[in-house]
């Protein structure tokens, strides 16, 4: 079994649902778009590229998914409050966000699908002398400082 992109708004409801364990009777499917909404926002964001559900690009899918989980569950059970006094009005949160584990996994989603978007056309590397232009092969621009002396005789 491959594992494919979502390719639907319907498909990504489910798997937010179930990774997060939010029912349908819960979160309606208004109020989740809304989340999925508000989840694509930060995704441009953070990356500034535009999010489509139908897009084949899985890992964008699973930060934009996991961004959902942690929102749906924040607006499902709250920030957390750890002790609440009626008479004196004292609040107490928790110190750990609950929920700060999807929120990682989000960013470490899109921190992953950049890592590996290095070009692959052309290798920069010069064979005699052993430089190789890094700046060059990860975005283009020929800018690395080169801080190897040339070895001697050549």
């Amino acid at each position: 079994m491959a594992i494919t992109s979502v390719s639907t708004l319907a498909g990504l409801r489910d798997r937010i649902r179930f990774v997060s364990g939010i029912q349908s009777t819960e979160i309606v499917d208004d109020d989740l778009d809304l989340v999925i909404s508000i989840s694509s926002e930060w995704f441009t964001e953070q990356t500034g590229l535009s999010y489509d559900v139908t897009s084949a690009d899985a890992a964008y899918d699973n930060a934009i998914m996991y961004y959902s989980c942690y929102l749906a569950s924040i607006a499902q059970n709250g920030m957390g409050i750890e002790q609440l006094r009626i008479g004196d009005i004292f609040i107490q949160y928790v110190d750990e966000e609950p929920y700060q584990k999807y929120l990682e996994m989000a960013n470490a989603a899109i921190i992953a699908k950049q890592a590996m978007s290095i070009k692959t056309s052309t290798y920069n590397a010069n064979s005699t002398t052993g430089d190789v232009d890094w700046k060059k092969n990860i975005d283009g621009s020929s800018s690395t400082l080169n801080v190897r002396n040339k070895p001697r005789g050549m």
